[in-house]
């Protein structure tokens, strides 16, 4: 595309100072922010370059722009303190249109040319209750970013970790039986799981086992486990997320696989024993065992992490940002154990508000006045769940108003988007032999129309950018602006006269596959109509 056109020429200017190797990924393309009108890309090679050139940056710049003055695709100037902005040619800007409109794979550029066996872990919230709002934005995002992946061209496992061992399910367990019989209602002033869900467990418990449970039987464990798994997997299945295997805490017992992590530890001669405590010796010790014989998390993990380490190229974990602390412990419990950590990548997710209108709603799980993710889903949609849960990048904390998300207008960007493309689907609905005609597109030299063409070349580096750096939010600002020029252009012109104009349908046609493909890339319904 046109910023492949760019690199090129500058590593052309460049080759006979500079091996060509070096400069492939030296030279960096970016497209210009509003502020610059007659720019559309810069390049700050010019200062990258000054230190090891020993010359200046605008020296250096004016020396490769008087190279690039040959090419008829784009001019350029300098801009201090080194900067190379270009501007692109009409004429080549509006190829784009044709490209899309023949391209029978718009997310082609998208493939790795080294295919990987990636687990991609995400949720694997705590097993003692139904999803709820505080989820979502986990969920949304690790499902994404695994599809990004397929789409690369990996082989992809999307692995939900249950938590099924230590002080949360027991805690569980209490308090399903504080509803259960007399015995246990003195639990009831303990800080204990509540909500619904619970009454509901207990009372199914006792209907379905009858006189036959036992607080401590492996039964009763295992029946509480399955109904919590299944209200978990009821906003999942909503969503379509089919997890590829849900791994069980305990399994690493039954493998006697933590076992072993501390063996290993121990010969490697990273252990040391404080009070009866077996500790990772590390910057800062941490337990692997306490004094009382249990394991810690901090064991059960390093081995469930080794585990995956062993069987795929890379391992990804969707983290909530509050587990910031805990990734240089875990990182170095597996350096210790012999893995390249440099094949584990760990997604935080910061936090995300949600509100109705003014009103902040409850996460809180404990307290059992939280909203459920199926609530939420039924309630806007999976279109509105999967669109502004990633509007932000993961890094940034993200206020979300229900709100808004139903609103049929355009402060529902979901919306807007939907209309955009429903709405251009009725104009071509009124046309007959749209490809019968030829397309010349110097007829379109509406401001409008110069703008949305300008989108519609970044189409394929933010499609890059996206899929293969993982960064969902840049599709979903990059419809909303798409939409917004659209609508803009629809207000200002008129499309459909007693002549049509077949170049501004073709233009059309392009927006619309575009906005098509990207709703589909982030799993959000494209509708023909609204």
């Amino acid at each position: 595309m046109l910023k492949d056109i760019l690199k090129k020429a500058i590593i052309k200017s460049l080759i006979d100072r500079i091996e060509e190797t070096e400069l492939i990924s030296e030279v960096e393309i970016q497209q210009a922010t509003t502020k610059h009108i007659e720019v559309d890309y810069f390049s700050n090679i010019a200062m990258k370059l000054s230190k090891r050139l020993n010359d200046n940056p605008i020296n250096i710049a004016n020396q490769i722009v008087k190279k690039l003055n040959i090419y008829k695709e784009f001019t350029c100037k300098v801009e201090k303190p080194g900067y190379i902005n270009f501007q692109i040619n009409q004429s080549e800007k509006n190829h784009i249109i044709k490209l899309i409109l023949d391209s029978k794979d718009l997310l082609s550029s998208c493939k790795s040319d080294k295919p990987k066996k990636i687990n991609v872990e995400f949720v694997s919230a705590n097993p003692t209750g139904p999803l709820h709002v505080g989820h979502g934005r986990g969920v949304v995002y690790g499902n994404i970013i695994a599809k990004f992946l397929k789409i690369q061209g990996h082989t992809v496992v999307k692995e939900y970790y249950i938590n099924d061992f230590g002080n949360q399910m027991e805690k569980l367990i209490e308090s399903i039986f504080v509803h259960i019989d007399d015995e246990h209602i003195k639990s009831k002033d303990k800080d204990l799981y509540l909500g619904d869900y619970i009454k509901k467990i207990a009372f199914d418990l006792k209907q379905d086992l009858g006189n036959n449970y036992n607080k401590k039987s492996k039964e009763t464990k295992k029946y509480i486990l399955d109904k919590i798994i299944n209200l978990i997997k009821v906003p999942l299945h909503g969503l379509d997320i089919v997890f590829d295997n849900w791994f069980y805490e305990t399994s690493l017992f039954k493998d006697n696989l933590v076992s072993k992590i501390i063996d290993k530890l121990k010969e490697k001669k990273y252990t040391i024993e404080n009070d009866g405590a077996l500790m990772f010796n590390a910057d800062e010790p941490r337990v692997l065992i306490k004094s009382n014989g249990d394991y810690t998390y901090f064991a059960t993990d390093l081995a469930y992490h080794d585990l995956k380490m062993k069987n795929y190229d890379t391992v990804i974990n969707v983290w909530g940002a509050d587990h910031h602390g805990y990734v240089p412990r875990i990182k170095l419990g597996l350096e210790a154990l012999g893995h390249d950590i440099q094949n584990l990548d760990i997604h935080l997710i910061q936090f995300a508000n949600l509100f109705r209108g003014n009103e902040k709603i409850s996460m809180s799980t404990r307290k059992g006045d939280f909203v459920e993710l199926e609530t939420l889903r039924k309630e806007i949609g999976n279109d509105a769940m999967n669109f502004f849960y990633l509007t932000k990048n993961k890094d940034q904390h993200l206020d979300f108003d229900l709100n808004t998300a139903i609103e049929e207008n355009k402060n529902n960007p979901v919306y807007y988007i939907q209309y955009a493309y429903a709405r251009i689907n009725k104009i071509l609905s009124k046309i007959n032999n749209i490809n019968n005609y030829k397309f010349d597109p110097t007829s379109l030299n509406h401001k409008n129309e110069k703008d949305i063409i300008s989108i519609l070349n970044n189409f394929d580096d933010t499609c890059k950018n996206t899929i293969l750096k993982l960064q969902p939010h840049l599709m979903t600002n990059y419809l909303i602006k798409l939409a917004q020029n659209f609508h803009s252009y629809y207000a200002n012109v008129k499309i459909l006269t007693d002549k049509i104009d077949y170049n501004k349908i073709h233009l059309i046609r392009a927006v619309q596959k575009i906005l098509n493909t990207g709703l589909n890339l982030l799993n959000i319904n494209a509708p023909k109509e609204m």
